[in-house]
């Protein structure tokens, strides 16, 4: 599904990665572990396509789409769910606007756009608030409505960058055990950025450790 071949980043004249070397499977739940600053959340953006690596390549599917110092495919041709650590709902967006933004952008007709809409809101819990704003919602309730807009459009490939890191155990617990459920219902590969080794062992079915922008030697295959 995605491979990266001794990919390097710098950023503002510092090493963030270096000489990656990494193949991820498609129907993978690949965790990547480590500390702040170690280049998890670089190597995500080097994947989505916001960035492009200093040297290395990047391939999705068996296609180049990165390439020393190049984006050849953009962020919005390479079919990627992406949700953010701080979720980037926009705000003013009802929770179905929000859905429909991304279905509008790829084209599909409205009924086409309902069905789906309808599918995703039902997967994630978020019946009945459809109409609100993301600001009328709990923290819960925001980080399912980012779940279901990174999937209503039924990306193959999924990242996440600490996506449930500002919730409490508890909701933590449960909105992973979530991520797991539509991962396997729709079969999408995720890539999945944490320091927690909690959600570590509750969603991976592959950890990659990484330390000061290399991937340790250390890696620990949870299937």
């Amino acid at each position: 599904m995605v491979r990266l071949e001794c990919v390097t980043k710098y950023l503002d004249g510092r090493l963030v990665l270096r000489d990656i070397d990494l193949q991820i499977e498609t129907g993978e739940r690949l965790v990547l572990l480590g500390p702040s600053g170690c280049g998890k959340t670089t190597l995500l953006r080097l994947v989505a396509g916001l960035v492009s690596p200093d040297r290395g390549r990047i391939f999705i599917k068996g296609n180049l789409v990165s390439d020393s110092g190049k984006v050849i495919v953009p962020p919005e041709e390479r079919l990627i769910g992406f949700v953010f650590q701080d979720l980037a709902l926009w705000p003013h967006m009802s929770v179905y606007e929000n859905l429909e933004f991304v279905l509008k952008a790829l084209g599909l007709r409205r009924k086409e756009r309902k069905v789906r809409i309808g599918e995703m809101v039902g997967m994630t819990d978020l019946e009945g608030m459809e109409s609100r704003m993301p600001g009328e919602l709990s923290g819960g309730q925001q980080q399912r409505v980012a779940l279901a807009r990174a999937l209503v459009a039924r990306p193959p490939l999924v990242l996440m960058d600490e996506p449930l890191s500002s919730l409490d155990w508890d909701l933590r617990g449960r909105l992973g055990e979530k991520i797991c459920e539509l991962q396997e219902e729709i079969g999408f590969t995720l890539i999945y950025v944490t320091h927690d080794r909690g959600e570590t062992k509750q969603l991976a079915t592959r950890v990659v450790v990484m330390k000061n922008g290399g991937l340790n030697s250390a890696m620990l295959d949870l299937k």
